[in-house]
């Protein structure tokens, strides 16, 4: 037996291995309660972003992905300025990166949960100065009830902090 043939039949087990555990019942991952939480906003959302005074609709989507261990946001879906949120357990902790249409991703963390709110606030990310570039620093979900969220966000720029984008979100029901 050459070498070529001893891969392929290492090759052809890995695979046969592979298939018989994909046929196995995958179970669902657990995590914080603030990750619990933002698993039961999975759906589309619509209203409003107030901004420095003006009122503009907005979307956004959550959805429950990689067997339950992660929440993807997708805020403004199909518009120039998408972006994308994903939530996951830290150590056992909820944490965040924010892909922002502003071309940075900050990384921030809880500072404080609970059933009706959830606050992250930025950590250090690579590639941003917190003093000098503008960035998204936090976060705020106030959870009203089960088909209204408020979502606050706080943008800074050279080390201080704007007004908060304020989005009020009502559950899509189809």
């Amino acid at each position: 037996m050459n070498i070529r043939s001893a891969a392929l039949i290492l090759f052809s087990a890995f695979c046969a291995a592979a298939l018989v555990s994909a046929h196995e019942e995958p179970k669902p991952h657990a995590g914080s309660s603030e990750l619990e939480t933002l698993k039961k906003l999975q759906g589309s959302w619509k209203g409003t972003m107030e901004e420095d005074g003006k009122n503009e609709p907005a979307t956004t989507e959550f959805k429950v992905i990689s067997m339950g261990s992660a929440v993807q946001e997708t805020l403004g879906r199909g518009t120039p300025f998408e972006m994308v949120d994903m939530y996951v357990d830290q150590g056992g902790k909820l944490a965040m990166t924010h892909y922002c249409a502003v071309g940075n991703q900050p990384h921030m963390v809880l500072q404080k949960g609970g059933a009706k709110q959830i606050v992250l606030e930025m950590d250090k990310t690579p590639g941003i100065d917190m003093a000098k570039d503008m960035h998204m620093h936090g976060l705020t979900i106030e959870l009203v009830d089960a088909d209204h969220i408020v979502e606050r966000w706080t943008s800074f720029e050279k080390g201080k902090a704007a007004k908060p984008a304020v989005f009020k979100f009502e559950r899509v029901k189809s």
